[in-house]
């Protein structure tokens, strides 16, 4: 018995196997997603020949109105699926940075008949990934489940009822990168889903984690240990709540989430009033907000099948930098790579890649630094144009250590080395972030443990944190046509407002649905963005429903 390899998104094959989401945001983000040639304009998305890495990214150039949004990328998958084995590998993610609220998931087109499952997301500051299921009417974890996963479990019903939730799963303690600035301090990673018809599962395994059957691309899920999530079991049909999935990647600003968690749950209410002004006005602070994606591959469950290894495609010919991008570019010529089974021949498809807009990702890089000490998980390396403001020093020696400063910061939130000095923060002001190229700048060996890098000599800081008491709320659902509680309330025969949320059902389906008028729908002051009408680039395939446009009116998250 054997997982096969049906389809392998790797490169161009990522970019021309996925539709591209081009209206705006359905969960009231302040973004714009682009065609995938306005991407290429605008330069958020890059191929690089020698890895095949595709990095998606967004505008961090420009500022914008509150009335625009920052471009980005959203991509869904063109083919959907009904069970399999989704494994992604990403080497780095959008950073725990105030404004972001990155996802990489999966939808059924029968929303929220066929479900919601989304295996990495967060929002703002967030160093923890939240994994979620988003149903309908029914779906409940219960006592069956108990001792199957390793997570912690957050609540059980997982129906997006009024307050627009479900249910979910923070990971398990002695994972301390499972998003964020931590999941790029140890070079990103791997997640992965399996879908059955009694379970599914979500597992997450760091860069220096993955297993070797999933190198090899011949995955032996059972021999993975405890999931960090799993949904089904006896109160929750898996067939009757999840189907005709679609794979989304995407990186989204603000939104039902990230507007919910502004100054609540974090401290980005210290620079701006609302999360939408500073995404418009603060470009610079989105410049590491991108996915580097190795690959998706998707696989199939054939009983009694024996499958061969599949190679990697052959390496293209890097093309010379002089020559001018022709107007018109040709589709690139696949690459083939053939899988045999016992019962059935697959041949999979990977494209060359023609690189866009830029020089594309950096090589896998090499890590040295522990992934956690005594509770701190690393973040990897930090500069900052206000001079680390608040950290103060507790210690420069000769005897310094990662260990040593961890311990000398016990009970502070930040710690930061920079060759023998040890620093000490309990916050981070917004002009301290992640480095681009994460650890490439600190590269200075410890002067107590050489072995180890503490800072860099331009003045940068390798960062650990204690993130153990991070709390979030269960994010609501981010595909389209959600149930939702709204902020407006209905009027009684008098015409005044009666005081009673409207429990409003959102459309799904073709054509274009018309936009909210100008001073409509009741929004309050401070209420979510309204709603927009939008389109999606598509290319008509089987067994998916085509989202052209939708009204979304604000949620209303209970906390």
């Amino acid at each position: 018995m054997a997982y096969s390899l049906s389809t392998s998104y790797v490169g161009e094959a990522l970019l021309s196997g996925f539709d591209w989401f081009n209206g705006t945001d359905l969960s009231n983000g302040f973004v714009l997603y682009q065609s995938r040639e306005d991407a290429a304009a605008r330069g958020l998305y890059s191929i690089n020949e020698e890895s095949q890495v595709v990095r998606l990214g967004v505008d961090s150039n420009n500022t914008y109105g509150l009335d625009e949004g920052r471009p980005s990328i959203r991509l869904e998958s063109k083919e959907s699926y009904n069970h399999g084995l989704f494994i992604a590998d990403f080497l780095h993610m959008p950073p725990s940075q105030c404004g972001l609220w990155p996802a990489f998931w999966t939808y059924g087109s029968d929303w929220p008949k066929g479900g919601e499952l989304d295996m990495i997301e967060g929002a703002n500051t967030a160093h923890n990934n939240i994994i979620s299921a988003h149903t309908d009417d029914g779906c409940f974890q219960d006592e069956s489940q108990a001792g199957l996963f390793a997570g912690h479990k957050r609540n059980d019903d997982c129906y997006i009822g009024e307050q627009n939730v479900g249910c979910g799963f923070d990971p398990p303690a002695d994972d301390a990168s499972s998003y964020g600035d931590a999941f790029n301090a140890v070079g990103g990673g791997v997640y992965a889903m399996q879908w059955d018809e009694q379970h599914i599962r979500v597992w997450h395994f760091a860069r220096g984690e993955i297993p070797e059957d999933i190198t090899r691309r011949e995955p032996q899920p059972e021999t993975w240990g405890l999931p960090h999530a799993i949904f089904g079991g006896k109160r929750c049909n898996v067939d009757d709540y999840f189907s005709d999935m679609n794979i989304v990647i995407n990186i989204n600003f603000c939104g039902d989430y990230g507007n919910a968690l502004w100054g609540k749950f974090d401290s980005c209410s210290e620079y701006a009033a609302t999360c939408p002004e500073y995404v418009a006005n603060n470009p610079e602070a989105f410049a590491n907000a991108y996915w580097d994606v190795k690959y998706i591959d998707a696989y199939t469950w054939q009983p009694n099948a024996t499958v061969a290894r599949l190679e990697s495609p052959p390496e293209p010919t890097p093309e010379a930098n002089s020559e001018p991008e022709p107007e018109s570019e040709p589709e690139p010529e696949p690459a083939t790579t053939t899988t045999m089974t016992s019962s059935s021949t697959t041949t999979v498809t990977v494209h060359r890649g023609t690189v866009h807009a830029g020089a594309g990702p950096a090589p896998e890089p090499t890590h040295t630094n522990p992934a956690k000490i005594d509770g701190y998980s690393h973040l990897g390396c930090f500069a900052s144009s206000s001079d680390f403001c608040t950290f103060e020093q507790v210690h420069d020696g000769d005897d310094t250590t990662l260990d040593k400063c961890v311990e000398l910061c016990a009970g502070r939130t930040y710690v930061g080395i920079r060759a023998g000095e040890c620093l000490c923060a309990d916050d981070l002001d917004p002009n301290t972030r992640a480095a681009p190229g994460d650890d490439d700048q600190c590269s200075l060996p410890c002067p107590g443990k050489a072995c180890e890098m503490c800072g860099g000599e331009q003045g940068s800081l390798t960062v650990y944190a204690d993130v153990r008491g991070e709390e979030r709320p269960q994010p609501p659902p981010m595909a389209a046509g959600a149930v939702v509680t709204v902020t407006t309330c209905s009027p009684d025969s008098s015409g005044s407002s009666s005081g009673t949320p409207v429990r409003t059902g959102l459309p799904i389906g073709t054509g274009v649905v018309p936009t909210r008028s100008a001073g409509g729908g009741g929004v309050p002051d401070g209420g979510l963005t309204p709603g927009w009408s939008g389109a999606v680039e598509r290319s008509s395939p089987p067994k998916m429903s085509v989202v052209v446009g939708v009204v979304v009116m604000g949620v209303m998250l209970v906390m």
